[in-house]
């Protein structure tokens, strides 16, 4: 596929209703005070799983479930912040059912994927249950492997109303119990990971 046709397959996914109409309802109903999890990180999210997903040669169904899982991943903010992954899940859930195209495999599917996304408290920060989870993961956590890293982390630490000083300790813990799942993130975002790594050991360091 050329580089012409996956941006034209991205674009179709993109505009399918179903994303369209959640991306349109984020915009109009997000806490404001959110400075992370805002509508712009949904449509990131949504564009950077799609963009791992092409290049990982997914075909264009499982590209749709992908676009939609990443879409909603973070909906459930629109009612609260805690567990907001299981009202993520049902907003997409009802969302599918109406529209009428999915299988129950299709929503049982998203729903699941939506559901990994939510970090563990020990060991790997995430539990793989899925055929297309990791690209939505690695999608979700593509800021740790980008280099507006520490603008995002910054953004976080605002939301989640903590000092910077203890994001950066939270962000380089999650970062050794972080792993790339997909092979295009591996490719794409690993890298950038070590440098931020890096960076951030130096930062806190330099702290102490």
């Amino acid at each position: 596929m050329t580089l012409t046709e996956q941006k034209h397959l991205i674009s179709r996914v993109k505009n399918d209703p179903v994303i369209t109409s959640i991306h349109a309802l984020l915009e109009l109903s997000l806490d404001p005070s959110l400075t992370y999890h805002t509508k712009e990180h949904s449509a990131d999210v949504t564009e950077m799983a799609l963009a791992l997903g092409v290049s990982d040669d997914l075909d264009e169904h499982s590209l749709l479930l992908l676009g939609i899982a990443a879409a909603y991943h973070d909906a459930g903010f629109i009612e609260h912040r805690n567990d907001h992954e299981t009202i993520s899940a049902s907003l997409a859930e009802r969302a599918m059912e109406s529209d009428g195209r999915f299988t129950k495999n299709d929503i049982s599917l998203i729903r699941q994927m939506i559901l990994d996304t939510k970090l563990q408290s020990i060991g790997p920060s995430h539990k793989i249950n899925t055929r297309l989870s990791p690209w939505l993961i690695d999608a979700d956590l593509a800021n740790l492997g980008r280099s507006d890293f520490l603008v995002q982390t910054e953004l976080l630490a605002k939301e989640l109303d903590i000092p910077m000083d203890l994001m950066l300790h939270q962000s380089l813990a999650l970062m050794k119990r972080h792993q790339w799942y997909s092979p295009a993130g591996q490719v794409s975002l690993g890298a950038q990971k070590e440098l931020n790594k890096a960076k951030l050991l130096t930062m806190l360091k330099n702290k102490s």
